[in-house]
């Protein structure tokens, strides 16, 4: 009985050691920068927890973008509107950024151009 037991338990196990790794989250806000005073100064990045994007320019500041984000571990894909609103009613072109590094306080993309990017979390926002 007892080796039924654990086999039982073993088998509920199975899908959770099975399942494909979680990307890292990126919610949180992000300053433009590369030391911890960016958050003071620089443009935030502001990635919400339900997929909205919202980018200040500074902190404090002004909305300078609203959007929608996803995160597949490998890339980070975005859309936006700039403000104040083109009367057109058309979005900017969707961006994809590879993830290059992505850590608790440093999150480093390249665009398609191969920009690099550098932001730290900003934990006081």
């Amino acid at each position: 009985m007892r080796m039924l037991t654990g086999f039982a338990a073993l088998l509920l196990l199975l899908p959770t050691a099975m399942a494909e790794p979680q990307p890292k989250p990126v919610a949180g806000a992000w300053a433009s920068g590369n030391s911890i005073g960016a958050c003071d100064t620089a443009p935030i990045t502001l990635f919400m927890t339900d997929g909205v994007v919202a980018v200040f320019l500074s902190q404090g500041g002004a909305l300078h973008s609203l959007g929608r984000w996803t995160n597949n571990g490998e890339h980070l894909s975005m859309t936006h509107n700039d403000f104040p609103l083109a009367g057109d009613g058309i979005s900017n072109d969707p961006v994809t950024l590879e993830i290059i590094e992505l850590s608790d306080t440093r999150f480093i993309t390249q665009n398609a151009e191969g920009v690099v990017r550098e932001r730290i979390r900003c934990p006081a926002i």
